[in-house]
């Protein structure tokens, strides 16, 4: 037994040295099927807002991977937290960074949403509240309008910041994107409903003569369509996908952000957010 002890206190001074640190585990998606209902577990999609509305795991809240610096303090260290992506590589990071800061129940998805897409389990389209999950809203990065200079669709240069002063709707769009032209008539019929909330149709990647082909086949009326053909704007303001739409106070803070196609219930419930700040 005397030879065994400085074995003992060589393990006990390492486990003593990683006591900071944190662990996961990998399981499969049959191991969140059976857990799915358990009120003790947390399932957290980290993909990003565009992915997470098209279908993701019933009561899964979305944290996006690329904003966890600013929500992972928000998760409870005393339940289980699953993480799961699309295929396990951004889950995998995840689970790295939050086992790094001390988080010892977390098991990481692998195979991500096509494995359990795979297995035939159920998906959502119904988004979660996070608030309703964690006890509180996620804490989320500031985002203020940024000071992007774009060319206006048939005119000269436009600083966006020019437009500080009055509720500010941005839409980030392209004529190739079928949610994109579906909600379209939405967004133009409510620019002449709330006359004191500037719209801007920013177009992402796409030349002038193909907007000018769009809106003149549509026969959109829109305000102000700005032209933004390297996607400045989308990297900015960490859009996901398009279509993506963006809600500012009169100083340019963002209020609410609506990843996919608006609908009007949705659309007027952001508008009156605006009014009354």
């Amino acid at each position: 037994m005397r030879r065994l002890a400085p074995v003992v206190w060589l393990l006990a001074v390492l486990l003593a040295a990683c006591g900071g640190k944190g662990a996961y585990q990998n399981v499969s998606p049959d191991d969140l099927k059976a857990h799915l209902d358990d009120p003790h577990a947390v399932v957290v999609d980290v993909r990003t807002p565009a992915e997470y509305v098209q279908g993701h795991v019933p009561r899964a809240i979305n944290l996006p991977l690329q904003e966890i610096e600013n929500w992972y303090k928000d998760l409870p260290k005393d339940r289980t937290v699953y993480l799961i992506c699309r295929t396990g590589h951004r889950s995998t990071k995840a689970a790295e960074f939050l086992k790094e800061k001390g988080f010892r129940n977390l098991k990481n998805v692998t195979g991500g949403l096509q494995a359990w897409a795979g297995k035939g389990y159920p998906l959502s389209t119904a988004p979660e509240d996070p608030a309703k999950v964690l006890g509180k809203a996620p804490s989320a990065p500031r985002i203020a309008l940024p000071d992007l200079t774009l060319k206006r669709f048939g005119g000269g240069p436009v600083r966006l910041r020019q437009f500080l002063g009055r509720p500010l709707v941005i839409n980030l769009w392209a004529s190739w994107c079928p949610p994109c032209r579906a909600e379209m008539p939405l967004l133009a019929e409510a620019q002449g409903r709330y006359k004191e909330v500037t719209f801007v149709f920013v177009n992402q990647g796409e030349d002038e003569a193909t907007i000018h082909n769009f809106l003149s086949e549509k026969g959109l009326p829109l305000g102000w369509v700005l032209l933004d053909p390297e996607s400045r704007l989308s990297h900015d303001l960490r859009a996901g996908g398009l279509p993506t739409t963006y809600f500012f106070d009169a100083q340019g803070n963002l209020v609410a952000v609506h990843p996919g196609q608006l609908f009007q219930a949705a659309l007027d419930g952001y508008l009156q957010k605006l009014a009354t700040r």
